[in-house]
């Protein structure tokens, strides 16, 4: 591999964007198939199985905000640096960002690991097979989740510098060997210890592990955007603190969303399951369409970092303008089919009648509402490439669990379960709106943090 930093002061924006956005959008979609072959293998451990590990996933999501934080902090400053041509301090703060990720992971190991069975039953989980399998998978996650927070790192660190294909590449890798240690660790192949659930979450580990460590390498040796061999290997707290300070926003933001998600269940859950159900599948439905959105709102923060530390504003702002088409594009070209065939994609994860029917009307909701999320994610990491976190955590704060969570309980009790549609399809259009209005004050273009 050869030195891979791009440039992204230069040159043609929209290669750029696309040489960006098209790795991190491929890493969204390997990770979501991932998720599902991993449950297929978990599923064949029976019912117990499937709720531990999905419980588990659902507070681990929470915890992993954390690790969004550190590296959305030094992501933005890599970049900053890296268009100011600072590149020494642009490799010094890989360097804190790195050993934050590693001191916060081992923070939040130490506290989770005793508390991970109080945490599975404030989920009001009653059966006691799926606390003890939650648990231990828990426990075993967080033993090893400071391979999480360093991959988060590393990977927003080379994106940082204008390659994204590194860490997909590696990325691959990890998905690789995750998946074939699954069917090995859990039934116990091939002379592996059959560790059932457990096996799952050491699977997890080891192949995430293995691209960390090939990361670090990379890093190391200079075939990177940044290179760490002569950097000092000593924290430097005030540093750490500019990159937990950029970061808290976002770990905060992804706090808000993920919250959100699991209140809007508790107020759907008295209509029973079928509609549980529904808002599920529709759940997983959002999630493949933003994945392009993801990609194309990751691609633009880089970019609007270097060009802002390089004070090249306009090409800053022509960046977003660009991403902003082209995610708006993508995401309402999506949601057009999914408003006009809703049953096709339904159909897809469940054939019941009553759950398709219920799924239909929600993703019908749901779907005119995707070209105002694309100008929440695009814009909103547009902010974030500027130096500014901030906007767009009380953005989604007063979206989703403000107006969103209020216009969700309001309808229902109105309107019934169409109620709950309408009020979330309302939240992403008021927060699309509310970013995009922010965006155009142009405060941001006076947020230069490498000149402070």
């Amino acid at each position: 591999m050869k030195k891979t930093r791009e440039d992204l002061t230069q040159g043609s924006l929209f290669r750029h964007l696309i040489n960006l956005a098209v790795p991190i959008t491929f890493g969204y979609i390997l990770q979501d198939a991932f998720n599902v072959v991993d449950m297929i293998f978990v599923g064949r451990l029976g019912p117990a199985s499937i709720a531990a590990v999905g419980m588990s996933g659902n507070l681990l999501r929470l915890i992993g905000v954390f690790s969004l934080g550190i590296s959305t902090g030094s992501g933005i400053l890599v970049a900053q640096y890296l268009g100011a041509r600072n590149y020494a301090q642009a490799n010094h703060v890989a360097m804190q960002a790195i050993l934050l990720a590693v001191f916060c992971a081992i923070g939040v190991g130490l506290i989770g690991y005793p508390i991970s069975e109080i945490g599975l039953r404030t989920l009001r989980i009653k059966d006691p097979e799926v606390i003890r399998l939650g648990t231990t998978y828990m426990r075993i996650i967080l033993v090893g989740i400071s391979t999480m927070f360093l991959s988060m790192t590393l990977g927003s660190i080379f994106r940082a510098g204008g390659d994204a294909l590194t860490p997909t590449v590696v990325l691959i890798f990890s998905t690789v060997i995750n998946i074939v240690l699954d069917p090995l660790l859990i039934f116990g192949i091939w002379g592996f210890p059959e560790l059932g659930v457990a096996g799952s979450a050491y699977a997890t580990i080891i192949g995430r592990g293995f691209g960390v460590c090939i990361l670090l390498i990379l890093i190391w040796v200079g075939r990177s955007p940044l290179s760490l061999r002569h950097v000092h290997f000593q924290p430097d707290l005030i540093e750490m603190l500019d990159i937990f300070r950029l970061g808290i926003y976002s770990s905060m933001q992804g706090f808000w969303r993920h919250l959100s998600r699991l209140i809007f269940l508790w107020v759907i859950g008295p209509y029973g399951k079928f509609a549980v159900a529904a808002y599920t599948i529709c759940m997983r439905l959002r999630i493949l369409v933003m994945n392009p959105g993801f990609g194309i709102a990751n691609a633009v923060a880089p970019m609007v970092g270097q060009n802002i530390g390089a004070n090249q504003i306009e090409r800053a702002e022509t960046t977003t303008r660009i991403g902003n088409i082209i995610g708006t594009t993508l995401m309402s070209g999506i949601g057009i089919l999914f408003l006009f065939f809703p049953r096709v994609f339904v159909t897809i994860f469940n054939d019941d009648p009553e759950v398709v029917r219920i799924g239909i009307k929600y993703l019908q909701f749901l779907s005119a509402t995707f070209g105002f999320i694309a100008f929440s994610l695009v814009l909103g990491k547009a902010l974030n490439g500027a130096g500014d976190t901030f906007t767009p955590m009380i953005i989604t704060l007063g979206s989703q669990m403000g107006v969103g969570l209020l216009l969700v309980i309001l309808f229902s009790r109105i309107i019934g379960l169409n109620g709950v549609w309408i009020g979330i399809s309302l939240s992403n259009v008021v927060q699309g709106i509310s970013m995009w209005l922010f965006y155009r004050t142009g405060r941001w273009k006076t947020i230069n943090i490498t000149n402070k």
